[in-house]
């Protein structure tokens, strides 16, 4: 049975797989700054709760889908010894995406993006996979939500 996010309990602080690096709001400003963006406010409060990690509601599904994917988000930090939201530029680009996205998360063949390609705020979410319908390798853009908060009320866990 699928249990939705609601408003607490975000991060699983039982599984830190990852390098934990301090975060405040000076560096979220000035990962805002060096991106030409503003980041979602419940984005920003997420990752002063922490910065990068599991998620306590990890999956989320395409509109008209029974997959599941497992999401789990990148932490904002300017060092170059680990993946970090700042570093999903060059990502993006070396799989000929634009650098105006913000990747939540990928395997590579598919993207999860806060889409910043016509705003410099408030970006929509945008399920960005490869498509092979036309015989050339294209990107295929499936809308999400409208916000991040939209998109929050999506995850979800898997319970008995």
């Amino acid at each position: 049975m699928k249990e939705y996010y609601n408003g607490k309990n975000f991060w699983d602080k039982e599984k830190t797989w990852r390098i934990q690096y301090p975060i405040n709001d000076y560096i979220i400003l000035k990962a805002e700054f060096l991106l030409g963006i503003t980041l979602p406010e419940t984005f920003k409060q997420l990752m002063k709760g922490q910065n990068g990690g599991e998620l306590t509601y990890p999956y989320f599904t395409l509109p008209d889908s029974p997959i599941k994917y497992h999401l789990d988000i990148d932490p904002i930090h300017f060092k170059d010894d680990d993946v970090s939201i700042l570093s999903s530029g060059d990502s993006l680009q070396e799989a000929g995406l634009p650098k105006s996205m913000i990747v939540l998360w990928t395997d590579f063949h598919n993207w999860l993006v806060m889409d910043y390609r016509y705003t410099k705020e408030n970006p929509s979410i945008q399920f960005v996979c490869e498509d092979y319908s036309t015989g050339e390798m294209n990107w295929y853009y499936i809308k999400m939500a409208d916000t991040f908060d939209d998109f929050l009320k999506q995850l979800f866990r898997l319970v008995d």
